[in-house]
């Protein structure tokens, strides 16, 4: 079983359920891709009690927490939703008649309409069956027909039919029609006016057994099949101004985000080969025997390979760039994905254009507004969080603020988050992270390039057919230089230079953000320090404590460089070796950050270092966004870290669960 995270939820539902299908459609809107387990009614309390739940459905786990009804899965997801896809206007007398319409539609009118279409159906066992054992596991496919007579009566008692139920819930529901009529009688497009809201889709989705929309999210009777009389009184609603609407809007439902792992068309990093390395290569085992080689065999070879763990020998490799290449290194992935990009160059002077270009358009005077966006986004993320206390810190928090800033600095919003996020790992998985040459590593980079290189193609020609869209980002800077200065700057150049910078702003910030938090959390005397830095505002003091941490847990403890000609390391030490032609170097920057020559008194946690670390590079090929992620990273940690007595999750929750090579959960507790 796949473990839940906020974009990648498990629902337990009872598949024909009008309120599972609200979830279904709030999720679908977002382009969340989900787990749906299904069962029968009843059946669905032996699954939703391990969540805490139990006979309502939906249950959403998302990881972080427990979602216990349709309800919550909406205000759930509101409250972590981009500004352009909230559910609920802004302006707040029409979000509290917005919730107020909201909570009579789920209270109410779906109340009455669930009654009314089980009173009718719960008598037509065969159609009843047939819905209700869609999706369900094997076994209740066999026992509800066994039992159908206890489950319908079980039914009937928890809804609390009587005979005349019929005639007691339609003129509920007539006169919620006519409610809605009312509001659509002016023209508007959706019940709060020209944008779609939540209670569009509680009306939608809880209208569905009356009105039988083809497009439905679960099981669902045609109209030939319903009985004669249910079939007229829906007939004539569907003919209604309010019925009308209730189809239109289920034409226009978003698709259901297909669920890549699920499909088996996505498991990157998930092989045996996968695990075992990455394993192998935890700080635990590493740094040992990172250690006995410094002391013992500082430049170890071995064939036409080279291991350089100390620090003087490390930079020297990474500022000798013309002897220590990486375009054999990183080229062939990055052109293979979408063209060369800069950190897959040598020096050359396409590399020195491209670059200086790169920083016409991301300038170092942009920090100050980035930090200030980092700062408003997480806050609003925390916001989200402080109602259940916990946080998932990846998919919660830090992956979420660094594919919004790429969707408002670098001016490339995704389709939605979950997608955007997607493309970003896998293409960064496959070019940087992929030490196993895994084919499905491989083949889900493939795919995600292809559409981000469409997505990215659509957006540019937008932006370019805007005349002037006032949007002072990355790709306007890129469009604006497109001139006699530079005449290699077409669409292509832009798309290729501008993906290479944005595939690894997102999983590197998240995945520093959890090693960080994740290193102070096993020491509460420097949880303790940073937590004071950020409660005073000490940004810088918190950028020190995490770059400290991180060097016990770095997120690249190795680069590779290749060497072409027969090369000298350390001349004139006693540990001076020649590298043969044709070698692979391995560049062991966690060593180099535990070399007591340099970092002094190495295994101690010293947050007052006025040493460089190593996290994002050295020399020619330092990570581009090393700038920004030093404004960054410390601003996310800063805001989890104001919360208060930040602790674990119990269980598993409270650790990292990985994807690959990257954290993609890691559930934090805080008092309110």
């Amino acid at each position: 079983m796949t473990a839940a995270t906020i974009y990648h939820p498990r629902m337990i539902s009872v598949a024909v359920s009008p309120y599972c299908e609200l979830a279904r459609w709030a999720l679908d809107r977002l382009g969340i891709p989900y787990v749906e387990e299904c069962h029968a009614p009843v059946f669905n309390v032996l699954a939703t009690r391990r969540y805490g739940g139990g006979v309502v459905v939906p249950v959403l786990d998302t990881g972080e927490t427990a979602l216990l009804d349709a309800r919550a899965v909406v205000d759930y997801y509101e409250a972590r939703a981009p500004q352009k896809l909230k559910l609920y206007p802004a302006d707040s007398a029409a979000e509290t008649e917005a919730r107020q319409l909201f909570n009579f539609l789920f209270d109410t009118f779906g109340v009455a309409v669930r009654a009314w279409a089980y009173a009718y159906m719960l008598p037509e066992r065969s159609g009843t069956i047939r819905a209700w054992v869609n999706g369900a596991p094997w076994w209740e496919r066999l026992a509800v027909p066994v039992i159908y007579p206890l489950l319908a009566a079980a039914l009937r008692n928890n809804l609390h039919l009587q005979p005349d139920s019929i005639a007691q819930q339609q003129p509920i529901i007539e006169s919620a029609l006519s409610q809605i009529e009312a509001r659509l009688a002016d023209g508007r497009r959706f019940l709060m006016g020209d944008t779609l809201t939540a209670p569009d889709l509680a009306f939608a989705a809880l209208s569905a057994p009356i009105m039988i929309p083809r497009q439905y999210g679960g099981p669902m009777p045609s109209l030939e099949q319903l009985p004669t009389a249910m079939r007229s009184a829906i007939e004539s609603w569907r003919a209604r101004p309010s019925g009308q609407f209730v189809l239109r809007l289920y034409e226009n439902r978003p698709p259901r985000a297909p669920d890549l792992v699920a499909l088996g068309k996505h498991g990157s990093g998930h092989t045996l080969k996968d695990k075992l390395l990455n394993f192998l290569i935890r700080p635990g085992i590493l740094r040992p025997v990172f250690a006995l080689l410094r002391r013992f065999s500082p430049i170890l070879l071995l064939g036409k390979r080279a291991i350089v763990t100390r620090n003087a020998d490390v930079i020297e490799v990474l500022k000798r760039d013309a002897d220590f290449t990486i375009r054999q290194i990183n080229a062939p992935k990055i052109d293979q994905i979408g063209g060369p990009f800069i950190l897959g160059m040598d020096a050359s002077p396409q590399y020195d254009r491209e670059n200086a270009t790169l920083h016409e358009a991301v300038r170092r005077e942009d920090l100050e507004s980035i930090r200030q966006f980092v700062a408003q986004t997480a806050g609003e993320l925390v916001a989200a969080a402080r109602p259940r206390r916990r946080i998932d810190v990846v998919n919660g928090f830090a992956r979420v603020v660094a594919t919004r800033l790429v969707a408002s600095y670098f001016g490339m919003p995704g389709p939605n988050d979950p997608t955007m996020m997607r493309w970003m790992r896998d293409i960064f998985h496959y070019i940087f992270a992929d030490l196993t040459n895994g084919q499905d590593v491989k083949q889900d980079a493939l795919n995600s390039a292809v559409e981000l290189h469409a997505h990215m193609d659509a957006q540019i020609a937008l932006r370019k057919s805007q005349s002037s869209d006032g949007n002072d980002d990355v790709l306007g800077r890129l469009l604006a230089l497109q001139d006699d200065e530079h005449p290699w700057l077409d669409d292509l150049a832009i798309r290729r230079n501008l993906a290479g910078v944005i595939v690894g702003a997102v999983d590197t910030t998240s995945k520093f953000v959890a090693l960080a938090i994740d290193e102070l959390l096993r020491r509460p005397e420097m949880l303790a320090g940073v937590r004071e830095c950020a409660l005073k505002g000490d940004i810088e003091g918190v950028r020190r404590y995490a770059w400290e941490a991180v060097r016990f847990n770095p997120h690249h403890p190795l680069q590779v460089r290749y060497c072409a000609q027969a090369s000298q390391i350390a001349q004139g030490q006693p540990r001076s070796k020649k590298v043969p032609p044709d070698s692979l170097v391995y560049i062991a920057t966690l060593s180099a950050m535990f070399d007591p020559d340099i970092f002094t008194k190495p295994g101690e946690f010293n947050p007052q270092r006025q040493t460089d670390y190593l996290h994002f590079g050295y020399g020619m090929h330092t990570c581009f966004g090393k700038a920004i992620n030093g404004i960054q990273i410390p601003e996310l940690l800063a805001a989890l870290l104001r919360l208060l007595n930040l602790r674990r999750a119990p269980g598993s929750a409270g650790q990292i669960l990985y994807d690959g090579p990257f954290p993609n959960r890691l559930v934090l507790e805080f008092d309110a």
